[in-house]
């Protein structure tokens, strides 16, 4: 599975036990008392997951970022060397200023 996918999976998990903990708290007598407490406990344990996997997943991206900006500034440069090598002079410059 990859970082993207198990992350909005986080995300989702996490929203979903928010969700089901705000119902439980609403309707009590819809819960079976026996199981409550390992039920929020269980919960919680998916929002905590969900909360740190998203912390991950914006950590990973920046990273992403960072090597996705130097691979660009990479090609710029050698792009800009490759061109100032091709052989012209500075008087072989066409400007277009200086048309007259």
């Amino acid at each position: 599975m990859s970082r993207e996918q198990l992350a909005a999976d986080a995300l989702a998990a996490g929203q979903a036990a928010k969700h089901n903990l705000r119902w439980m708290d609403k309707h009590p007598e819809r819960v079976n008392q026996n199981k409550r407490d390992g039920m929020e406990v269980y919960l919680n344990n998916m929002i905590r997951f969900s909360e740190i996997e998203m912390k991950n997943a914006r950590r990973a991206g920046r990273a992403s970022l960072r090597n996705n900006l130097k691979n660009l500034l990479k090609s710029i440069v050698a792009f800009e060397t490759k061109a100032s090598n091709t052989g012209k002079e500075k008087g072989d410059r066409h400007d277009i200023r200086s048309t007259s």
